[in-house]
């Protein structure tokens, strides 16, 4: 085999090797988010996000954003909208910069107005740099 040969398959391999790296390397984000009622959020078991509907008077809701290769820098915006038969408002926003590079799970707190959370419709919406949303739509039930 002649050097030309021996310096061509090389190359060709390396070529190879960096497609399949980049194909198979996953782009940073959001996976699908959720919402949980708790007291404290140190326990979330992955059932938990099936619940769609809260009571007023219920501890605390918060909105989990499971994150995936994020980049210190990265910035997630979190938006929680009232959701009228003819209007959507903001009741509030919520902006959070990653510290550290990596995976884990992102958890918003929405906040009680007048210890309790007013009923109805509602979308928690998260959005990763600007780039990938994902939105959640959830109830506020009367005790």
């Amino acid at each position: 085999m002649s050097k030309i040969s021996i310096v061509i398959i090389i190359f060709c391999t390396a070529i190879i090797a960096a497609v399949v790296f980049f194909t198979l390397r996953e782009e940073p984000g959001m996976e699908d988010i959720y919402l949980v009622s708790r007291e404290n959020i140190e326990e979330v078991y992955p059932e938990d996000n099936r619940i769609k509907d809260f009571h007023n008077a219920d501890p605390g809701i918060y909105v989990i954003i499971p994150v995936k290769d994020v980049k210190s820098g990265d910035l997630v915006k979190i938006e929680w909208i009232s959701v009228g038969e003819n209007s959507h408002k903001t009741v509030q926003k919520d902006s959070i910069e990653i510290e550290k590079n990596g995976s884990g799970n992102i958890a918003a707190y929405f906040l009680k107005r007048d210890s309790a959370y007013y009923t109805g419709e509602y979308k928690v919406r998260a959005k990763y740099n600007d780039i990938q949303e994902k939105e959640a739509l959830f109830t506020i039930y009367a005790d």
